[in-house]
């Protein structure tokens, strides 16, 4: 159903009516609308979902290029829907786009989970099998009452949620693997095989930057929506930094991160005697495969 109220973080503000009409949605953020052009809403916004996009379509060649497991290309795919569905959102503004955005969230964070589960496991079994009947159902059922019901506080507290299990279950796999947490003052027993110091150390650097990137991203987004009119009264002039779309940017960053230390920690595991590689492009894009291989 479609919203009979939209949310606003600047208050007073009355904002321009472009090519797609007034809201539907239940959020309306703290861009300004049609500020820049009549054909999309949200400007900064829109074009900041590059990042998903880019970061996304990069991971499919990856996936499909050294053929990883499917779950790699889903995480991938997941990503670059995001970027397209969140795109579609910010330049409208109206309901169904936002559902374009919002539920392939849910489903590419139920897909990471799965992921971030079953990084010891084997290829197959009930375990998979059952953790992937979770996922799904969960994905399913949310999807369905968020569309009828359009949570707007539910949602973003539900997909926190999603985000801080994925923490922990990230925490566990780091300290498994590389025997170090990237928690401060915790202390890892460190296993004495299977441990290369140059490999683990760059799993180490994945763990600490995806943990960082996100962090910093999140303070973007509630910056931008506690801070918005504070944000359009700047001393000295200075515009609106867009908090927002810089939350797209450091989150498409963040998901590319994830996936590379995703592919990096499952390969260790699946490949004992053949440790996974991450080279560092321009000394902060990390690319990982397994050595040996060109990126």
């Amino acid at each position: 159903m479609s919203p009979t109220h939209t949310h606003r973080f600047e208050r007073g503000h009355h904002d321009h009516v472009g090519f797609w009409g007034e809201p539907t949605s239940t959020i309306d953020w703290c861009e300004r609308n049609y500020e820049v052009t009549y054909w999309i809403a949200e400007f900064w916004n829109t074009l900041s979902n590059l990042s998903f996009i880019l970061c996304g379509v990069m991971g499919i060649v990856q996936a499909i290029r050294y053929r990883y497991e499917p779950r790699f290309l889903l995480i991938a795919i997941g990503i670059t829907i995001v970027g397209f569905g969140s795109s579609a959102f910010h330049g409208t503004l109206l309901f169904e786009y936002q559902m374009a955005d919002e539920l392939p969230m849910i489903w590419s964070i139920m897909v990471w989970n799965y992921a971030m589960f079953l990084m010891e496991s084997g290829t197959e079994g009930a375990k998979h099998t059952w953790t992937a009947i979770i996922c799904a159902s969960y994905a399913v059922i949310y999807s369905v009452s968020h569309v009828i019901f359009a949570f707007t506080t539910t949602f973003q507290l539900n997909f926190g949620l999603m985000v801080v299990i994925s923490g922990f279950v990230l925490h566990k796999n780091c300290c498994e693997h590389t025997g170090r947490s990237f928690i401060p003052f915790v202390l890892v027993r460190r296993k004495s095989d299977t441990f290369n110091a140059a490999e683990v150390s760059n799993l180490y650097k994945l763990c600490v930057l995806y943990v960082v990137v996100l962090l910093a991203a999140f303070a973007c987004w509630l910056t931008d929506q506690f801070g918005c009119e504070l944000l359009y009264n700047l001393p000295f002039g200075l515009p609106n930094p867009q908090l927002h779309a810089w939350w797209h940017v450091l989150c498409g960053f963040n998901c590319h991160i994830g996936l590379q230390l995703s592919i990096g920690l499952r390969e260790k595991v699946l490949n004992q005697s053949v440790l996974p590689h991450t080279s560092w492009k321009g000394g902060f894009f990390p690319i990982t495969n397994r050595k040996g291989r060109s990126a």
